[in-house]
This record gives structure tokens, sequence and C-alpha cells, in this order.
């Protein structure tokens, strides 16, 4: 049996087909009959996993993190509807021969997983949910403007901006993210494409604004659910609803932190989603 690697760096980009195209992703930690599946943040592909975060799950577990449609190094056209992105993951995890995982569905991703487990519950076992809302939160509504506004600062400002607070600590702390994210030095993702971007744009304004279609309290999964305190991309308010209205759930709010709450906070978050996906029933 070979050594698994459990170091998100050392992580080769692997691919896997379905209905004609090849999506990326990689793997690390020893296989396990139920892997962790990774969704990503809106423009995040494989290299915007924080590795603290990804290494710390794997030491545990199986922990796979994709490019959905049209992301990164994944082939085809990157829908504008969460529920056709939702699609997408279910045939990228069916190609790999998985038949029940767990999810982490980070911002967008996490949209995606609020969508599977509402289509394909049976595919499930545990969801953990980080800096996201449930569908017709209204602070989406003003998402083009936030990242319009974002995408004239430098890219470390840019950076900071969506997912800092705004106290010196904050900015401190998702600077040395940052630093962790460009770790990696080959084998590195194609940077989101401008048509791609778009299309994640109509997606999560479509989330914001659409009247809710996905009934949460039917969510018989295990949740944990976190946030940062001051998160005004998604509204930090918008967990708590989620928190209220799907029944075996956790909250956690982390303190002076934004939308980047676990990048801030990860050996905290580490322990936490262990012990949940561990223990918690």
């Amino acid at each position: 049996m070979s050594t698994p690697i459990l170091n998100y760096s050392d992580a080769p980009t692997q691919y896997t087909g379905a209905e004609g195209l090849q999506y990326a992703y990689r793997s690390l930690g020893r296989r396990s009959e139920i892997p962790i599946v990774c969704l990503q943040h809106f423009t995040g592909t494989l290299d915007n996993w924080d590795p603290l975060i990804i290494n710390g799950l794997a030491r545990e577990r199986q922990v796979i993190t994709i490019d959905n449609r049209g992301i990164g190094n994944s082939g085809g056209t990157t829908p504008d509807k969460v529920q056709d992105m939702a699609q997408d993951v279910i045939k990228i995890i069916s190609a790999m021969g998985i038949n029940k995982c767990d999810l982490l569905g980070y911002s967008l991703g996490g949209f995606i997983a609020q969508t599977m487990a509402a289509v394909r519950p049976d595919m499930i076992r545990k969801i953990i949910l980080v800096g996201t809302a449930p569908q017709g939160t209204k602070a989406l509504r003003l998402f083009p403007q936030l990242v319009e506004k974002a995408f004239q600062l430098p890219r470390m400002e840019t950076f900071l901006f969506l997912f800092a607070s705004r106290s010196e600590k904050s900015r401190a702390k998702l600077t040395t993210a940052l630093q962790r994210l460009n770790q990696r030095k080959q084998d590195r993702d194609k940077e989101t494409a401008t048509i791609s971007i778009q299309a994640q744009v109509k997606a999560l304004t479509r989330w914001g604004a659409d009247a809710p279609t996905i009934n949460l309290a039917n969510i018989d999964k295990p949740v944990l659910i976190i946030q940062g305190s001051n998160d005004e991309m998604m509204g930090s308010a918008s967990s708590l609803e989620l928190f209220k209205q799907i029944p075996n759930s956790i909250l956690t709010y982390y303190p002076d932190s934004a939308h980047g709450s676990f990048y801030q906070y990860p050996e905290m978050f580490v322990e936490q989603a262990n012990f949940f996906l561990n223990h918690f029933e």
C-alpha cells in the first residue's frame, strides 16, 4: 500500500471524465469509504484552499478538492445557475466512483452543497457550510457592486477587501493566509477566466434574488455552519437563518472576521470540523 499524501502542496492535479469533459481535482489523505469533497468559493480554484485546513482534515480522512465546470483546469463552460453547478458536482463525484461523501461548501460552494442536499441526499453523510447563505439572502443583491469595487483594487487589497474585516488584526491574519495559498509553486491551476467570473456573478445574484426553492427544514444531515462576525458579502445574519431552519445543525461565529473566517482561524476550524465529522450525529 502506497504512503498517503498528507501535504496539499504535494498533491498532484488529476483528472476525471464525465460526459465528454475533463474535471481537475486533487486528493490527499488515506483513501476512505466516505471522503470529504470540497466545493470552492466565487472565482476560487484548487489553489485557493488553505493548505493548513486541507492538511488538517487529511490527517484523519481522504480530502478531495475539485474544479467545477469551466473553472481552473476543468473543461467546459461555467453555468450561471447554482442548480446546474450542483448537477456538475454530482457528475464529478459519480465519475470518481464515490457513492457517499461529506461536503465542505465554502461561499458559492455552500449554495451548491445546499442544493445537493435537496436533490441528492443519498450521496451525502454530513455537510460543513462556511461563509454561505440561504436562497433569498438580501446581501447578495449588492454582490455585483461589491465585486466591481474589489476588482479595482491592487491584487493583495482585493483579497483583503473580500475576505478580511477592517481591523489590522484580521488583515494581518489574512495576509498570512494569502502567503499560504501561494506556497505551491508547481502544477498550479489556471486562474478563473473572465467569462467564468461573469457566470458566477449571475449565479450568486440569482441565489440572492430568487424565492427559496429549497426547504432547509428537510435537510436531515448533520450540518456544521461557520461564519465570520462581519461578513458583508453574505450577511453574517444569514448563517443564523440557516441554523434556525436546518434541524440538526451547529453554528459558530468567529470573532473579528469577515468572509474569510476560516482562513483567519484555520487551527480552530480544523479542530471543530474533525470533531464534527468524527463524532457528531
